[in-house]
């Protein structure tokens, strides 16, 4: 009796002798250890199969990495701005159009003037003399965008400007945007172009950026004949909102430049114009 273990069916044995072996006890003591693999066992099969499913699932949902090349898009656009730039950025120039019978001669290049960029930094570094204004006439294709259908606008050379008229007797350049080339009398700011620089880079807000950073803007814009600005466009915005801002302040501009001259008469005038804005 000291050697019988109550694991083994000896025991059972003993515990039922001249009793009822068909009474339920009597099995499950006889079937104790087999009933207890067979629960571990599929319990760890059980386990198993709920890593495995949700392992599974896991790899289902993961998106793999693509990894063919991204295609940059191309940003076409003209963001409107009112701010100057420390170099100026021309514009592609466009031959003028000509509605005649005959062949017109063609027309000298002539590039547009430029202004020198005024530079805005804070009022700490602002000094007391300001760049002046200079024109470059280097002889570019002469841009005249004509409205309507004219006989023929033929842009002279630097020492004269030759014209057309429609059917009606009107210039082409009544409505047309000359390039400053080929004008006979530039169109000058009251007071000086130093005056312009000053009241831009006095009205400009500069937004928060990091010191010893620079920035240029690029815009452009068009010195109508009574002398208003007008077509205010951002050629080049390096963000930030600098780009609004330029525009904002040229806009904000109430004093009126003196227009552009051709023949004794007041004409529209293309200007481009560079800003430079350093950071504090």
């Amino acid at each position: 009796m000291s050697k019988l273990s109550i694991y083994e069916n000896s025991w059972n044995e003993l515990v039922f002798e001249n009793r009822n072996k068909e009474y339920g006890a009597y099995q499950l003591r006889h079937d104790n250890s087999k009933t207890a693999f067979t629960a571990l066992f599929m319990g760890l099969l059980f386990s198993a199969s709920i890593v495995a499913i949700l392992f599974y699932i896991s790899k289902i949902k993961s998106p793999s990495p693509d990894m063919s090349p991204t295609e940059i898009p191309t940003i076409d656009r003209v963001i409107e701005f009112s701010k100057v730039h420390t170099n100026q950025l021309k514009q592609p120039v466009t031959p003028p159009t000509v509605a005649s019978a005959k062949t017109a001669a063609p027309a000298p290049i002539v590039e547009k003037s430029q202004l020198v960029n005024p530079v805005v930094v804070p009022s700490t570094d602002v000094t007391q003399e300001i760049a002046k204004n200079i024109e470059n006439n280097i002889p570019t294709t002469a841009s005249i965008e004509s409205v309507g259908t004219g006989s023929g606008i033929s842009a002279g050379t630097s020492s004269g400007t030759g014209n057309g008229t429609d059917s009606s007797g009107k210039s082409d350049l009544d409505s047309a945007i000359v390039n400053s080339g080929v004008l006979d009398v530039k169109p000058t700011f009251p007071g000086g172009i130093e005056k312009f620089y000053k009241y831009v880079g006095t009205n400009f807000r500069q937004p928060e950026l990091d010191s010893d950073q620079i920035f240029k803007v690029y815009v452009s814009f068009v010195i109508e004949k009574d002398g208003s600005l007008t077509q205010i466009k951002v050629l080049q915005d390096p963000g930030y909102g600098l780009g609004k801002e330029a525009i904002r302040v040229l806009q904000s501009l109430k004093t009126k430049w003196n227009p552009g001259i051709i023949n004794n008469k007041p004409v529209r005038t293309a200007y481009n114009l560079p800003i430079t804005v350093k950071a504090p």
